[in-house]
Parts: C-alpha cells; sequence; structure tokens
C-alpha cells in the first residue's frame, strides 16, 4: 500500500471511525496511530484504508477487533507491584484519614479500567490492608464489551501473574479445566463499572484517588493536557492522580499538580 494514498485516506477514515465506534483519532498522536494502523489493516489483508472501512462495516468480529486495538485492552493485577505497594503504604492512610474526618467512605477512580484487574487490584488493597474502611470504586471504560466481562471478574493465568499463592485463594475461586480464576463476589460489592469517554464525556467530582495508567500513551499532547486538567478538578483537594510507569505530566505544576514521588500527583 502507498503512503501518500494511506495518508490522502485518513481524513476520511477518521470520519468513519468517529461514526462507527465513537472514538475521535484526531485525539491521538498522529504518526504512531497511522504506523499501528497501517499494521493492523494488513492482518485482515486489506491494501487501502477504503477497503478495510468496507471489512469494518461488513464484519462485526472484525470492528469488534478493531475497537479492541485503538482502546488498548491491557491490563494486569498490581502492574508495577512497586507502586502499589507505595501507595498502600505512604499515600492511601493520608486520603483515608482526610474521608475519616469528613465523615464519608473513600472514593477511588479506576479510568479507562479495561478488564477490571486496576478496579480489583484496588479492591484487595482495601480488604487487606485497610479492613472495616468503607470506600467505593468507580471503574469506567470508552469499551463497553470489556467492561461486561470486567464485571464478572474472570480471569486468565496471564492477567494474574503478579498474586502470590496466598491472595489467589484468599480473593479467587479457581476453574481447573479452563485454567481460569473468578474473583469472590465480596470484592466486587463496592466496585461499579460505567461506561466513559476521558477524551469527551464530563466526570464526576469528589474523587479522592484516581488511576489512569497506561491509557494515555498515544494521546496528542493536547488531549493529554485537557485530560490531566479534567482530573485535577474531579480530585478532592489532597487528592491524588496515579499514572502510568512510562508517563509523566510535563505541565503539572501549570496544571496545578504536585508531584509526590514518581507516578503520583498530588491536588
Amino acid at each position: 500500500m502507498e503512503e501518500d494514498q494511506f495518508d490522502i485516506d485518513y481524513n476520511p477514515f477518521k470520519k468513519d471511525v468517529r461514526v462507527l465506534l465513537g472514538i475521535d483519532l484526531d485525539q491521538y498522536k498522529p504518526a504512531q496511530m497511522k504506523r499501528r494502523i497501517r499494521s493492523f489493516i494488513l492482518k485482515y489483508k486489506c491494501e487501502t484504508l477504503v477497503e478495510f472501512v468496507s471489512r469494518l462495516r461488513s464484519t462485526p468480529n472484525v470492528l469488534l477487533d478493531f475497537k479492541d486495538f485503538l482502546t488498548i485492552n491491557v491490563t494486569e493485577f498490581f502492574r508495577n507491584p512497586e507502586r502499589f505497594l507505595d501507595l498502600q503504604v505512604n499515600i492511601l492512610p493520608s486520603l483515608i484519614s482526610e474521608a475519616r474526618k469528613q465523615g464519608r467512605p473513600l472514593r477511588i477512580w479506576s479510568a479507562g479500567c479495561s478488564n477490571g484487574s486496576e478496579a480489583y487490584t484496588m479492591a484487595i488493597i482495601m480488604e487487606d490492608s485497610f479492613p472495616g474502611q468503607d470506600y467505593s470504586i468507580t471503574a469506567t471504560d470508552i469499551d463497553e464489551t470489556v467492561m461486561k466481562l470486567a464485571s464478572e471478574g474472570d480471569f486468565r493465568e496471564i492477567d494474574i501473574k503478579n498474586l502470590s499463592q496466598e491472595l489467589l485463594l484468599k480473593h479467587f475461586d479457581k476453574n481447573p479445566e479452563e485454567q481460569r480464576w473468578k474473583i469472590k463476589s465480596r470484592l466486587k460489592r463496592n466496585v461499579k463499572f460505567l461506561r466513559n469517554n476521558l477524551l469527551e464525556d464530563p466526570f464526576t467530582k469528589g474523587f479522592d484517588l484516581i488511576l489512569c495508567r497506561n491509557v494515555v500513551i498515544y494521546f496528542t499532547e493536547e488531549a493529554k493536557d485537557v485530560l490531566y486538567k479534567k482530573f485535577f478538578d474531579a480530585l478532592t483537594v489532597g487528592g491524588v492522580l496515579f499514572i502510568g510507569g512510562t508517563e509523566t505530566i510535563l505541565n503539572s505544576k501549570q496544571v496545578g499538580f504536585t508531584r509526590h514521588s514518581n507516578l503520583f500527583y498530588y491536588k
């Protein structure tokens, strides 16, 4: 496929994707996104974007596969375990203390939750390290299909690779025939899954902790600026934004954040 033709077709293609999936590709870094899409359409032996759009419209499985590809549904329990330990030991106690002073539950948001691993990681931390503490976890994603799976709490071996045998036996039931692990229902009671498009939808306010990890890596810098400002406004005073291991908020001071340590930003 000639690059010139790809570039010519790319603007109409973005409009088609917006209609078909509700995803605005203008918010993503164009060079990276074009490279990823060019590789993806070859998987389906399409030579042009026009041909690929036709395939998207006629084949639901291809459309679903492309949606998963764009929304990067990759996550796991306790991703970067040392950072979750830092969160547990150095950050959550003060957030919980402030919530208790105000006589309310701790409010947590897992933004771009994918299969729910991150949200359930937080539930495990709260249940094990802060027993009796009232809390709520809101988990959101643009992909309703993956959120439905997340609400079921059924995981593959690869998803739970960072969990000790003790945690697995305590918080999961194993299906030995399928080599899958289902999270126990008591961990689901404080987790609520909702659809949200981070780039377009309004945010609920009043969160003590927001986790948005490895979600924005393909966004344009302009889109990131808007998103981080929206996260800042959604936090309580003293609240914390927890980002991914390869991410940095370059203009954190301008947004209003104080950097606590690597990956943690205070309002």
